[in-house]
């Protein structure tokens, strides 16, 4: 075998055979020339030898091909007949073209995501989702990259947890969850792989419902998610608020509860309180009056003080969907009236979605729209979102909102949210 030991020791030839090395890999066979304009004097003198031309020449050319260095090589005393042997020999590794390690990356990756999914067929939707390599999964090609044992490992991890969700009927903390899943109660945290994959995991099982998440979340949006699924990470951050409700527990009617509803008691109810209680309905009737805004949920629980009045705060966090759940399971008909603008359509398209033989939209119809009309234009960014709008009757405001690009407001409404309510009337 030839020494290539001197070769390897100089800058200028190091520096030569690498960029022949990447022309090789670009192209796929020993052809074209790489620029010598990066070289200095020196340089060009050390290489000069091998190539059969002058530092003059060089310098003249500023480039060389890779054929007539593979000539000018059988010449030398390393009497190499290709050139491909020659990098081969001087790299210690066989060289491969860009095109075919793509291509066997490529037989790698899918041979590696064939074999998850036969090992962990509960999350074969997921896995599908990561083969797409989509942007929100760069991360985890990231780590497939660094370590693919990791990246399963991970995965063995995320069907234990999808299992035990599928299992679990009660609320669970996370730092319980991951004990049970991993063995380390900080395992789901957020700034670990696990607990970004298990959110990523959660997002898509979502997205395949049709339901509007972005992949950026913020640190409440997160905990919502997380609860969806009876994982609590925070429950004291989400709350809702309401009046006129009793609830009870397995000892029977909720003390707290009791007492509110005696003395006229708004509640501010963290999630943290509302997993304690089994059942809730108002003490008389079996309606219920949802409001999106807390002013306007002010309004009406100080001119109809009688009336079982829920307050939201806007987005429906998880608490608001835990309350609205057990009224649903109590059988009654739940009332929600919202901003008309698309964020506030969004939300009242879910809860009917979800809860479609209880809730009934309330005060959000076209005519509505018109009434509450404000000054206040929409960006054609928010505007497009009542594109996702299932909700026939929401369909048809957005038609009109598309026209007058103004959102509508509840503060607008609420004498005659007040009349519905004292007239409890069919909206």
């Amino acid at each position: 075998m030839n020494d290539l030991s001197l070769l390897k020791k100089e800058k200028a030839f190091q520096k030569l055979f690498h960029l022949f090395r990447k022309r090789y890999e670009s192209l796929g066979r020993i052809g074209g020339s790489v620029s010598l304009k990066s070289f200095s004097s020196d340089e060009l003198m050390t290489i000069s030898g091998l190539t059969g031309l002058s530092v003059e020449e060089l310098k003249v050319k500023q480039s060389i091909t890779l054929l007539r260095f593979e000539k000018e090589l059988s010449r030398t005393r390393y009497q190499y007949d290709t050139l491909l042997s020659f990098l081969e020999d001087y790299f210690g590794e066989s060289l491969i073209a860009n095109k075919e390690r793509f291509k066997q990356e490529q037989e790698r990756e899918e041979h590696f995501l064939n074999n998850m999914k036969e090992k962990f067929p509960q999350l074969d939707w997921y896995i599908n989702w990561i083969s797409s390599k989509s942007a929100d999964t760069r991360g985890i090609w990231r780590i497939y990259k660094e370590d693919p044992t990791e990246l399963e490992q991970s995965l063995g991890f995320l069907r234990k947890a999808w299992k035990l969700i599928e299992e679990e009927e009660t609320f669970i903390r996370l730092p319980l969850f991951a004990q049970k899943v991993t063995g380390n109660p900080h395992a789901f945290d957020r700034n670990t792989v696990l607990g970004k994959m298990l959110l990523h995991l959660l997002t898509i099982d979502q997205i395949s419902k049709e339901t509007d998440l972005s992949f950026s979340k913020t640190s409440e949006e997160e905990n919502d998610l997380l609860g969806y699924y009876r994982i609590i990470r925070d429950d004291l951050w989400s709350f809702v608020t309401c009046l006129n409700l009793i609830a009870e527990n397995n000892q029977g009617i909720h003390p707290v509860w009791k007492a509110a509803q005696d003395t006229g008691t708004v509640l501010n109810l963290p999630l943290k309180e509302l997993i304690k209680v089994n059942k809730i309905y108002p003490l008389q009737g079996n309606v219920v009056w949802v409001v999106e805004n807390s002013s306007v949920a002010s309004t009406l629980m100080d001119l109809v003080p009688s009336a079982p009045i829920i307050c939201t705060h806007g987005q429906l966090r998880i608490a608001g969907w835990i309350l609205i759940e057990q009224l649903a399971m109590s059988g009654l008909t739940i009332y929600y009236s919202g901003d008309l603008d698309p964020e506030g359509m969004l939300i009242a398209d879910r809860l009917v979605e979800r809860f479609p033989g209880n809730v009934r939209l309330w005060r959000m119809d076209v005519q509505t729209y018109s009434d509450s009309i404000s000054e206040e234009i929409l960006t054609d960014k928010r505007l497009s979102q009542v594109d996702k709008l299932q909700h026939n009757g929401l369909k048809k405001v957005a038609e009109v909102m598309k026209i007058e690009k103004k959102v509508g407001y509840q503060e607008a409404m609420v004498e005659v949210l007040v009349g519905d309510i004292e007239g409890n009337v069919g909206i």
